[in-house]
């Protein structure tokens, strides 16, 4: 683990993280400069993407924690950035590759989940705008490829959800998809995607 040091509006930053992840830190501490100098306290949280980031002060200055993904986070923080800002980087990147302006979903929504889905190879994760309050509108669902060669959803009537950080554990591959819009759907075979499709049900898939 690097531990990167930046002066950022006048205050000393560290932010800790595999170093191979050094250019997404350069870019979150960019990020940083549009935060108003009198917030920046102890504790103070913003969030940026799937994460929630929160200054600690130290001596000198602050240091970033962040949500321990890998071990409760919703009660547990972390001075390792690397968990969260792999996600930034894959989620950007996804973003970038398609010119799509993201939705962000933070690590504490709520996605639902058919039966069984995800542990099926095919699935669709499609994005829904009218899910309720605290979800992120995510759906995963079983689908199969009938003779005419379409996909189509395996019915079920059983459903449960899961925050967004617990497919870190259950399925990692689809946590670069969940910055995507509303009304999309994404198709996985495995941890490969094959097909995106728009809110027009146009493929960008070429």
């Amino acid at each position: 683990m690097r531990n990167n040091r930046y002066m950022i509006n006048g205050i000393v930053f560290y932010i800790n993280a595999d170093e191979a992840l050094t250019p997404m830190a350069d870019v979150l501490a960019q990020a940083m400069k549009n935060i108003p100098v009198e917030r920046i306290c102890d504790d103070y949280k913003f969030e940026i993407g799937f994460s929630v980031y929160i200054c600690k002060q130290t001596d000198n200055g602050f240091t970033l924690v962040a949500p321990d993904y890998l071990n409760h986070p919703l009660l547990n923080t972390t001075e390792d950035l690397t968990v969260p800002l792999w996600i930034l980087t894959e989620q950007t990147s996804f973003l970038r590759e398609f010119n799509i302006e993201g939705v962000p979903t933070r690590f504490d929504k709520e996605i639902v989940i058919a039966e069984n889905a995800l542990s099926s190879s095919l699935i669709c994760l499609q994005r829904f705008s009218d899910l309720g309050k605290g979800a992120s509108g995510w759906c995963v669902e079983s689908i199969e490829k009938k003779q005419d060669g379409k996909y189509y959803t395996i019915e079920t009537s059983k459903y449960h959800s899961c925050y967004a950080y617990e497919l870190l554990q259950s399925r990692k591959a689809l946590i670069k998809a969940l910055a995507f819009p509303y009304g999309y759907i994404i198709v996985f075979d495995g941890d490969s995607i094959i097909e995106i499709l728009d809110e027009n049900d146009i493929s960008l898939i070429k």
